[in-house]
């Protein structure tokens, strides 16, 4: 880039310095020609004033000896001016008419002209040699913190992602790209932080089933002829369906993460509301609020949607005490869905970690009580996907409980 930029202002240069040259030239050359041609005229002029007033041809030849004295008439006018031929006038003398001629002397032009040529190469030469270096030396500084970027960028690998980029204090365009190379490389220590968390939960959460599992069939295996198979067998399918919803967990996560578009399409969620808790829970203490808007339709997908509220309504159903109650209410341009429950709550401090993956809190880290710690994750990715939010919110009453809050602008 450096040479390539430079070559360019040395092109450029040359170009504009010949031309000014060629111009330079030129001009010079025309007004040497006209002051020579100015120069015979006026001896013409004189010298036929002269031979008029009766001075005599051989004084006037002495005095003006670039002027050339005819005695033979020309035919025409008495007096022409050319060019090209120089300048000449008839006179009538005492001695009879005469032709006065003089020709320019362009000898001094032309050799002025090839001085200032030979005087102009070198320059010019030097010129463009000094544009050339002020260039790649400009152009050096310009590209010394991009350099010194991309030196520290490329001695950042997977385990120094800490390290970040210098940027310069020119507040310029250069600074402007260091500065969001550093951001980039923020958001993906953070990715890979989260990743390096997330791997660790997921073969954490992993390998208690597993090892569960492997030991129950261990021990049925050593004492075959003692063990109850009809128990290990429904153990074992127990720690088998537990695995099977952590692993259905991490895919969907992965789908997530991996911004999948989703097939959007118009919904009323109070209807898929009623489905969804006659289907799954028909027996539970579970009750859906409406308000008396009108159930407005929205752009979303029901099979993801219909998840998020299964997690919210199973992570309530985990804690409550008693019942849950699902609220749903429209404004002019959001739906809002409310989801509370009557348990212990969620102190202030953790509302915004129960929604980390695998995050449980102290009241519900048994693995007896069921969950794979990613419903709450699943279901607030579910929410962005959909352009909205869900917050963990403080209780309406000092009775506590937990309150999760789905807020999705409607598209008009």
């Amino acid at each position: 880039m450096r040479v390539r930029a430079t070559a360019a202002v040395a092109l450029v240069a040359s170009l504009a310095l010949v031309a000014c040259s060629v111009v330079l030239l030129y001009a010079v050359h025309n007004n040497l020609v006209d002051s020579a041609q100015n120069t015979a005229r006026d001896h013409v002029e004189k010298a036929a004033s002269q031979l008029a007033s009766g001075m005599p041809p051989g004084d006037v030849r002495a005095e003006l000896p670039d002027v050339i004295l005819d005695t033979a008439p020309p035919a025409g006018s008495s007096s022409t001016a050319s060019a090209d031929q120089g300048a000449n006038a008839y006179v009538g003398t005492s001695a009879g008419p005469m032709v006065v001629q003089a020709y320019p002397n362009l000898a001094p032009a032309r050799t002025a002209v090839i001085t200032l040529t030979w005087a102009l190469v070198p320059c010019t030469a030097l010129l463009v040699l000094l544009v050339a270096y002020l260039a790649w030396y400009a152009m050096g500084r310009a590209l010394r913190p991009v350099e010194n970027i991309r030196a520290e960028f490329a001695d950042i690998t997977a385990h120094s992602l800490q390290q970040r980029v210098p940027v310069p204090d020119s507040n310029d365009e250069v600074a402007l790209l260091a500065q969001t190379m550093n951001g980039t490389l923020d958001q993906l220590q953070r990715a890979v932080g989260r990743l390096r968390t997330f791997t660790s939960d997921a073969s954490h959460e992993l390998r208690g089933p597993l090892t569960t599992l492997k030991a129950r069939l261990e021990l049925a295996l050593a004492r075959p002829d003692r063990a109850e198979w009809t128990v290990v067998g429904s153990e074992a399918l127990r720690d088998t369906t537990r695995l099977e919803d952590i692993v259905t967990d991490l895919l969907l996560l992965a789908r997530l993460d991996a911004r999948q578009p989703l097939k959007l399409q118009p919904l009323r969620v109070t209807d898929l509301l009623q489905r969804t808790l006659a289907e799954r829970y028909p027996r539970q203490p579970v009750v859906l609020v409406t308000d008396s808007a009108s159930d407005e339709a929205i752009l979303g997908s029901p099979t993801a949607l219909a998840r998020l509220f299964l997690n919210l309504i199973d992570n309530a159903l985990r804690h409550a005490h008693s019942s849950v109650i699902v609220e749903v209410h429209h404004t002019e341009h959001e739906l809002v869905v409310e989801v509370s429950d009557d348990g212990p709550g969620i102190p202030e401090p953790d509302r915004e970690r129960v929604f980390d993956r695998f995050t449980r809190l102290d009241n519900a880290r048994t693995r007896s009580e069921g969950g794979t710690g990613l419903g709450l994750a699943i279901a607030r990715d579910i929410a962005a996907a959909h352009g909205g939010t869900l917050t963990a919110e403080p209780p309406r009453t000092t009775d506590g409980g937990a309150r999760l809050l789905l807020v999705i602008a409607r598209q008009d």
